[in-house]
């Protein structure tokens, strides 16, 4: 039987008063909670992202943008990176701060989809938003729950000329799971190619 969790409440990290570093909002998907907490946030955290805050899927995404615009309006740089289905709600987020007049810098999708585009978020979620500056798309062919098996259905488009999205393609035979995606650690269990293209 699969226990679906609860949303958890977000993982506000510890940040000194004055910082004004990036500020990044994390998200994870259905049951990714400990996988994302293990690892990406984790790994950002200590890559020097010390403003990274994780959020669940299911946190209201007026919530999540309301944190980030925070930081914007203190002229720090904002970004999102979703995982699983966190990547649709990636997108959400910065739907909601584009009709706030808010810049994005960056988005990371990982392994944002699977199966069919779920019809609950209501709009093209393979379509990078317009306050959107950079966004980076990263999918393995071999991930049978966060890819479409229609390739050309997992690929992220720009909303305006100029905008600059990349699609980064983990090749089936390579053998990269939904999980593999994103394990960082221990340093003996991270997919080489992983590690050089995504990490």
């Amino acid at each position: 039987m699969i226990r679906i969790p609860f949303p958890q409440a977000p993982d506000y990290p510890a940040v000194e008063p004055g910082f004004n570093g990036p500020k990044v909002a994390a998200i994870h998907g259905l049951m990714g909670h400990d996988l994302m907490r293990k690892h990406l946030l984790r790994m950002m955290r200590e890559s020097g992202y010390h403003d990274t805050t994780m959020y669940s899927h299911l946190h209201p995404t007026k919530a999540i943008a309301d944190d980030l615009s925070e930081a914007a309006g203190a002229n720090r740089r904002i970004a999102i990176v979703g995982y699983s289905q966190g990547g649709f709600e990636a997108i959400k987020v910065a739907r909601e701060l584009a009709w706030r007049n808010i810049t994005v810098d960056l988005v990371v999708t990982i392994a944002a989809g699977g199966l069919t585009l779920p019809a609950q978020w209501g709009f093209n979620p393979r379509k990078a938003p317009a306050n959107v500056s950079r966004c980076l798309n990263f999918f393995s062919e071999g991930d049978r729950l966060g890819s479409d098996q229609k390739p050309e259905r997992n690929l992220m488009k720009a909303s305006q000329s100029g905008q600059y999205v990349e699609n980064i393609v983990f090749p089936k035979d390579e053998h990269i799971s939904h999980i593999r995606l994103v394990i960082c650690y221990p340093e003996s269990r991270v997919h080489p190619t992983v590690r050089a293209r995504l990490l």
